[in-house]
């Protein structure tokens, strides 16, 4: 059967189409199962894109700088390529995934986790509840609002005497700031505002604080309009905003930023002490302490906090023994559970990506932190004092008021001081050493600049001009409108639709192997006409305004080849079964149609913006080939008068299928302009909150989608008696014992078993691609310390720390010594075990 379409079916290619594109979907099943594709099929499957016609043969119709980004891209592919591909020998990658996903399996326990999966995920969502209550009573207290708006006042102030070219729309007025001071009243609670009235605030917030008005945004953008060159006009534009903005900077601001940064500093700290004096830092943490109280005589309060202590105390005592992670004992750990070869996994990735540099360094500044600090009996108690100080402030009511409460806090801040800050600091410079040393061997690695420069230099080609400034480059959108998304849109081909199938009392009936050609569904022609009229009047003659649009279309076309169908008619006569295969086409102008609309009166209720005037439809060239039937022979003598009596049929079915359409946006539409009307409506009461006009149709649209769905759900629920199925495989089919020949069904089947396929996370589905494998990926370099600066980590004695104020705990320097459990024996001072610490004498365990 010869068709006249734009593009006649070519079988041998319709075919190679279909199998990728079901292979696309083996994938996706392959990728859901929890497999990944190994290094060669990546290999292979990167060679084939870069060698795909777009990206080695660019079009010569991209402009120059079209082609350039082209050649970027392509350096990017290889580099990322050759980086993913050497960092990643082994498949480490792919087995930490696997790994990953063996762990977490059905009930068992997280890593290093006190509890099962169950029963953390209850645990969290006990947090999230404790979390709600408590951030409800805070934004509810009435001494916590009075504190916000306080420091929104203070804020406010600050803001003014930074920009004096806006201080009288900014500071707030004295009254106000002759407030700030002043508690609320005792036990007083609002109303808990909604995420609406919180936004709403803090665009209040910025209207009043921003530096540029709309006003001053408006004039900019017409000054860029004016402007005969648009780029040059953008540039005037910014220029005015930049300029609007610097004029609320005073000169006495401008002039500090050149001073020197420790006078600048200095004279921050002073404006910040006359703005914030000891007085009122000291009224203020006591205004926060008696916000505690009030929410502590709360009836809600105590429940939600004991249940976030408890889950503290479950989880707050598991850590890990890093030291045991090193490149040294990763090769050891894959005979070991999966946790273990997970971690060896991501541990070798890490430090191949760190230039090949071990982390072992890095886990033995960990292990002497932590050995050194378990054997403390000191640093232990005091983490001890901690908690039970916390737990005292939030537990007992009033406690955090008690002058008690003030001398054990202070007393625990300056041990803490001096015990994290002084007696560790060796330690925690080493720690901070090796990070810094193993952070650099990330930028040092070959590798890993190479890809950086690739992907700063395709930046830098979008972006910016020869200069290296930045630029619009509208040469780039007509590529990627003209060429790039045509080509796109043309290598899509051939579509295959799922199975379709339909049951009801009275017919069985499943279409398959149906597959659409993109070239030839594109219509070919779209007209639109559009006629006004108007009149005005006055006195008894009244004014008019109508508008008739005709949109046609021609040019949609067909050609569907050994199309599988069945069909099964169990009532009524005659009582029928065939199954077969033919050949559907129509070209030339194939399917073509006009559509009328005309614009609603104002006096029509129909609750529409058009009328739908007229529908014409036409199909030209219809054929129909049977090419495999139980009744081939009946069908080729009736097929003249079938055509006859199915072609206007058909056309009447696809007209009231247009207009039906039509008519269903239409409405849609006007529903949603009935929403975007209310709520304009609304915020006529409320300007403060109104939203945008964007986020005004955004809601109304998400409204419309919403009832739809409950629409549909009521609507298949009364639809019982038929079923409507759209079956990808025969697994979700409803005939499974009905198999049709040359069915895309089958061939889908095939390809989600292939994805089943394979040794733990590998499958043959991914080898996608014909190319060979790179013949020039280097091996990664042996994983090895490298010599480097790093502190050596020393305790510090107190009494080798120089005081520099009235308190027991001073931060100055401290005699250092080769050894990371020796203290220098002296005086306790009133505070450590001196001499007696086991980590001292070498007793502690």
């Amino acid at each position: 059967m010869t068709s006249d379409v734009n593009r006649p079916t070519n079988t041998k290619l319709k075919e190679q189409d279909i199998n990728q594109k079901l292979q696309l979907y083996g994938i996706y099943s392959a990728f859901a199962l929890g497999k990944t594709p190994t290094n060669k099929q990546i290999d292979v499957a990167l060679n084939s894109f870069l060698a795909s016609k777009a990206l080695a043969t660019p079009s010569s119709k991209l402009s120059e700088e079209g082609r350039h980004l082209v050649a970027d891209f392509r350096n990017v592919v290889e580099q990322a390529k050759h980086l993913f591909l050497t960092k990643n020998e082994g498949n480490l990658l792919q087995d930490f995934i696997w790994q990953c996903q063996q762990i977490t399996v059905g009930d068992a326990k997280l890593p290093m986790s006190p509890v099962d999966k169950a029963t953390a995920q209850q645990h969290g969502n006990q947090t999230l509840e404790g979390l709600r209550t408590l951030g409800t009573l805070i934004i509810s207290n009435g001494q916590f609002r009075k504190l916000l708006s306080d420091a929104t006042v203070l804020i406010r102030d600050v803001a003014g005497d930074a920009a004096t070219s806006a201080a009288g729309r900014v500071n707030p007025s004295e009254e106000k700031l002759a407030q700030i001071d002043h508690a609320a009243e005792d036990n007083t609670w609002h109303d808990v505002p909604s995420v609406a009235e919180l936004k709403g605030q803090a665009r209040e917030f910025y209207d009043k604080n921003r530096p540029i008005s709309k006003k001053d945004a408006k004039d900019a953008a017409a000054q860029g309009q004016t402007a005969s060159d648009p780029q040059v006009g953008a540039q005037a534009a910014a220029d005015s905003l930049t300029a609007k903005a610097k004029e609320n900077v005073p000169q006495e601001t401008k002039d500090n930023v050149s001073k020197s940064g420790s006078a600048t500093r200095e004279q921050a700290r002073s404006y910040l002490t006359k703005k914030m004096p000891k007085e009122r830092r000291e009224q203020t943490i006591w205004r926060l302490k008696k916000m505690v109280v009030e929410i502590q005589n709360h009836p809600d309060y105590q429940q939600a906090i004991e249940t976030l202590l408890s889950l503290v105390e479950t989880y707050g005592g598991h850590g890990r023994d890093l030291s045991q992670q090193g490149a040294g004992t990763a090769k050891g750990a894959h005979s070991d559970d999966a946790l273990k070869t997970a971690e060896a996994d991501l541990l070798a990735l890490i430090e191949r990506f760190a230039n090949s540099t071990s982390t072992d360094d890095l886990w033995d500044s960990l292990n002497v932190l932590y050995a050194d600090a378990q054997r403390d009996p000191e640093l232990r108690g005091w983490f001890k004092n901690v908690d039970t100080y916390i737990r005292k402030c939030l537990q007992q009511t009033g406690f955090i008021m008690e002058d008690a409460s003030n001398d054990e806090g202070n007393k625990l801040y300056d041990q803490g001081r001096f015990l994290l800050r002084e007696r560790y600091r060796d330690h925690t410079n080493r720690l901070l050493d090796e990070i810094k040393f193993l952070s650099a061997q990330f930028e040092e690695d070959p590798q890993n600049k190479a890809f950086g420069n690739s992907m700063q230099k395709l930046f830098n080609d979008l972006g910016n001009d020869e200069n290296g400034k930045p630029a619009f480059k509208p040469h780039l959108l007509k590529d990627l409108s003209s060429v790039i998304l045509p080509q796109a849109f043309e290598r899509i081909r051939y579509v295959p639709i799922p199975r379709i199938e339909i049951s009801d009392p009275q017919v069985d009936a499943i279409v398959e192997n149906l597959v659409v050609e993109s070239d030839n569904l594109m219509p070919n022609s779209l007209e639109v006409t559009s006629d006004n009229y108007f009149r005005w009047g006055r006195k008894s003659v009244k004014s008019a305004n109508r508008n008739k649009i005709e949109i046609a279309v021609s040019g949609v076309q067909m050609d569907l080849r050994d199309v599988s169908y069945y069909v099964k008619r169990k009532e009524g006569f005659p009582s029928i079964t065939d199954k077969g295969i033919l050949d559907l086409s129509f070209g030339g102008t194939g399917l073509s149609f006009k559509v009328g609309l005309q614009t609603v009166d104002n006096s029509d209720k129909s609750h529409h913006f058009f009328t739908v005037s007229s529908v014409k439809v036409d199909i030209s060239n219809l054929k129909i080939k049977m090419k495999q039937s139980n009744h081939k022979l009946l069908f080729n003598f009736a097929k003249p008068l079938l055509l006859r009596a199915v072609k206007p049929a058909l056309m009447k079915v696809i007209e009231k299928q247009i207009k039906d359409t039509i008519m269903k946006g239409d409405a849609y539409a006007w529903g949603i302009q009935q929403e975007v009307n209310r709520a304009v409506e609304d915020a006529k009461n409320d300007p403060e909150n109104a939203a945008n006009i964007f986020q005004r149709y955004y809601t109304a649209v998400q409204n419309r989608i919403a009832q739809g769905k409950e629409q549909a759900d009521r609507v298949k629920a009364k639809a019982d008696n038929t079923k409507a199925n759209v079956a990808i495989t025969q697994q979700d089919s409803i005939f499974k014992n009905i198999s049709l020949p040359g069915g895309i069904s089958s061939k889908a089947t095939e390809y989600k078993e292939l994805a089943q396929k394979g040794d733990k996370w590998e499958s043959p589905v991914f080898g996608i691609g014909s190319a060979a494998e790179s013949t020039d990926l280097r091996k990664p370099a042996a994983i090895s310390r490298k010599p480097h600066n790093a502190t050596t980590a020393s305790l510090r004695d107190p009494n080798s720390v120089q005081s520099t104020n009235s308190q027991s705990y001073t931060s100055n320097t401290a005699t250092t010594t080769t050894s990371s459990n020796v203290l220098d024996a002296g005086k306790t001072n009133g505070t450590t075990l001196g001499a007696s610490n086991p980590v001292v004498t070498g007793t502690s365990v």
